[in-house]
């Protein structure tokens, strides 16, 4: 019996399916996460359904790499409602999985459908709201190209990037149950991760990075087979997570250098992207005077002229507050001037023409009311009004050179006129009167402080203030302490400090150094008159220059980006203070802050919506046309720009080049492996095989009733390839199988086969396959080789087939 045994155990060994490299692929182990046998053997019971964990983990990724799109969306819900989405995907996914693979894709696509009907009624929208262009899908679809990021939270807006995530996440669900190529299963997410970053300029989260690394590694362990496919498979997820972290730095939108190729220069505030008081400053510091714009005023003096406001804390930094274009007015239509008493006010109508200024924003004297465009080149129908700010933000394009605009509108100022008003008690009594007062929601937002705020703030507020009793005494008050002596104005002091910047921490330091520009004073003005009860915002924009050119023009410079507080005061609406104290390094001061300024004439109001501008306050004729045009970008930043440029080139070509540098570095490692005999017959079988998928040629499958293919062995794999290779091929593949049987069989084993002969004819195949097959197949073998898709459909140990 025993010897019985024996023998029997020896023919089954005999009978043991080889693969290339002489181990028996019985002792295998599976790694592949799917069904069936670990041999590779194709039994009738086999089953191709995916593993319960790649199901689960498939989606993560993309889950965790939508949390990426908080900086494109308020809120959270929208993620919320993407994660009951994809996990009920993945539910629907888990029981069909044992299915053929139609049956599994018709049951992703349903949940796909039905769920996307589910999202819009809950949402309160028709069923088919998130497919029709003319209810949920078009709204949201407006509010996207019309809105910079972060868009409002509307009912569409959450079900479009609802249905988004649940069909990206169904993508990868298809790549990993149904395709399968598990290991692109990630690529989905490495989209996600890219696209927020490209928009806002702001890389990734190293902590998503990092999560959605993991992931996608754990989706690699658990679904590439072979092993050996782990690394190319590695290098496509490690060069995608570089491109989500490398790409918005390496090339930001709003990059300076864009500024040296447009000849223009680019405004400090970008729609959507934080760190707008940050980039004021690095503006002011450029080393060269820029002209940006030209205007006239009606009555020949100057006037500060306003880009944006920022009222509300983003992350940290102060940001404008979120509104709905798509639903506000084009520029082209007059409204009211919200915010603003015309009894107390100053006109400032003016004529701008831009000369070097490239912006998103258009810029107008604050309270503006009314824009009529005096340029082809300037479609005011692209421009939108800003909620209840009185700014214009454009929808598409940005100013360009020669666009002349006649704004009409008023401002209110800080000055000695006010504080008669103020001292007589008048304000009070005037609030809300004989004008449009704010919504209570925006003075909420304007009386908003974060929960980080230093005590230090609000005491110093207090103290200032000192035995001041009304709001406007008490913002006097404080804009006097900032123009003392006690404080000065330095653009270098703050970065040669390390307290650059708007946040809180920032302004703390500033309070106790006392050094620093307009961005420290205005936003500090701003937080402490919050502390005190007052609303308040920065205005971001250009300062006013008493300097007029012979024709009694105005010319502003980059010298001359500003920002300013504007307090909200009962009785007079929005006022506008000056905290920055005068100095030479800064920008010329205007009086108009402290100046006297002329009450509107009340037989000549503001114009309300519907109506035109009273003649006897049109601006005087356009700018003429002998203006010095808009001077070039810096050269620092051109510097700067192209070196930006060089990276972002040299980035693309690595990555391009990257498989082909993959691929090359195998085949030195093999033929390396063949010169010195570390198992040269299977280093050479596996290199030979890898050119034949490279050059698009695959074995075909093997037939059912065929044994000798069925066990994956060099010399069948041979066989199903000689009737699709080129006879002048198949001489030197023929080399390479008998070199493995000598390799496995041979008493000496490796030391029994001529690597000369062998490393030959590894050589003399690709110079073969190159010359079978078109000058175009040659180069993409050499830079896209598809031999190094971990998801390859064969390999040195055959093509694994699927029972029908």
């Amino acid at each position: 019996m025993s010897g019985t045994g024996r023998g029997a155990g020896r023919r089954d060994d005999a009978r043991r399916p080889q693969d290339g490299g002489g181990t028996a692929v019985a002792d295998r182990p599976d790694r592949s996460g799917w069904g069936g046998a670990a041999d590779g053997r194709e039994p009738a019971t086999r089953s191709d359904a995916p593993s319960a964990w790649i199901v689960a983990l498939a989606p993560v990724p993309v889950i965790v790499a939508a949390l990426a799109m908080r900086p494109l969306v308020q809120g959270a819900q929208w993620w919320l409602s993407g994660v009951v989405f994809t996990a009920v995907l993945v539910a629907v996914m888990l029981v069909v999985r044992r299915r053929a693979p139609g049956v599994r894709f018709i049951a992703l696509v349903a949940t796909l459908v039905l769920g996307s009907c589910a999202a819009a009624v809950l949402n309160d929208l028709s069923p088919l709201g998130w497919l029709d262009r003319d209810g949920a899908l078009g709204e949201a679809l407006a509010a996207i190209r019309l809105n910079p990021a972060p868009l409002p939270q509307t009912d569409a807006i959450r079900l479009v990037v609802t249905v988004a995530i649940g069909w990206v996440a169904g993508v990868s669900l298809f790549l990993a149950a149904i395709a399968p190529t598990v290991a692109l299963a990630a690529v989905p997410a490495l989209v996600v991760l890219v696209v927020p970053g490209v928009i806002t300029g702001q890389p990734a989260s190293p902590v998503l990075v990092v999560l959605v690394g993991i992931a996608f590694l754990g989706l690699l362990w658990l679904s590439v087979r072979p092993v050996q496919r782990a690394f190319p498979a590695s290098v496509v997820g490690a060069i995608g997570l570089v491109v989500a972290v490398g790409l918005p730095v390496v090339v930001p939108l709003n990059a300076s250098w864009l500024s040296g190729v447009t000849g223009a220069l680019q405004s400090p505030i970008q729609p959507g992207r934080p760190g707008t008081l940050l980039q004021l400053g690095q503006d002011l510091r450029q080393p060269n005077e820029l002209e940006v714009l030209q205007y006239r005023s009606a009555d020949g003096r100057p006037e500060y002229l306003k880009l944006a406001d920022l009222d509300e804390f983003g992350s940290g930094d102060w940001v404008p507050t979120v509104s709905d274009a798509s639903t506000s007015d084009t520029a082209d239509q007059q409204q009211f001037a919200v915010g603003v008493n015309p009894r107390l006010a100053s006109r400032g109508d003016v004529t701008i023409r831009v000369t070097g200024l490239s912006s998103n924003y258009l810029p107008v004297p604050s309270g503006a009311v009314s824009v009529q465009s005096r340029s082809t080149n300037l479609d005011l129908a692209s421009w939108r009004w800003m909620g209840d700010s009185n700014t214009i933000r454009s929808t598409g394009p940005t100013t360009q050179r020669g666009s002349t605009y006649e704004v009409y509108g008023a401002s209110t100022s800080s000055g000695e006129y006010l504080d008669a008003i103020a001292s007589s008690g008048l304000l009070g009594r005037a609030d809300g009167r004989g004008f449009q007062a704010p919504s209570r929601a925006q003075l909420r937002t304007d009386l908003s402080l974060p929960d980080d705020l230093p005590k230090d703030i609000a005491s110093t507020a207090r103290r200032v203030a000192g035995g001041a009793t009304t709001d406007y005494e008490q913002a006097r008050a404080l804009e006097q302490w900032f123009r003392s002596d006690l404080f000065t104005y330095s653009e270098t002091a703050p970065v040669e400090q390390g307290y650059d910047g708007d946040n809180m921490r920032v302004i703390d330091t500033f309070l106790r150094v006392r050094e620093g520009y307009c961005v420290h004073f205005a936003s500090s003005m701003a937080v402490m008159a919050r502390t005190l009860g007052i609303p308040s915002r920065i205005a971001v924009g250009y300062r006013a220059n008493p300097q007029q050119t012979d024709d009694g023009e105005y010319t502003v410079t980059n010298r001359q980006l500003h920002s300013w507080p504007e307090l909200y005061i009962r009785g007079a609406g929005w006022v506008s203070f000056e905290p920055t104290p005068d100095s030479d390094a800064a920008a010329q001061p205007s009086t108009g802050s402290s100046a006297t300024p002329a009450p509107a004439d009340p037989q000549t109001p503001l114009p309300a919506p519907g109506e035109t501008a009273p003649a006897e306050a049109s601006p005087t004729p356009t700018p003429s046309a002998s203006a010095a045009p808009g001077a070039a970008a810096p050269g620092s930043s051109t510097g700067t720009g192209a070196l930006g440029l060089a990276v972002g080139v040299a980035l693309a070509l690595v990555l391009l080049a990257s498989p082909s540098v993959v691929r090359a570095v195998r085949r030195r490692r093999r033929l390396a492996a063949v010169r010195i005999g570390r198992s040269p017959a299977l280093q050479a079988w596996r290199e030979v095989l890898d050119d034949v998928a490279d050059h698009g040629l695959a074995p075909g499958a093997a037939p059912p009733d065929d044994a000798a293919a069925a066990a994956r062995t060099a010399r069948a794999v041979l066989g199903r390839l000689s009737g699709r290779l080129p006879g002048t091929v198949l001489p030197h593949l023929t080399t390479v199988v008998d070199a493995v049987d000598v390799e496995r069989f041979a008493a000496d084993g490796a030391a029994a086969v001529d690597r000369d002969a062998l490393l030959r004819a590894v050589l003399e195949a690709r110079v073969a396959l190159d010359a079978s097959v078109s000058r175009g197949r040659v180069v993409r073998s050499r830079l896209l080789p598809p031999s190094l898709l971990p998801s390859s459909a064969w390999s040195h140990e055959g093509r694994r087939r699927r029972p029908a």
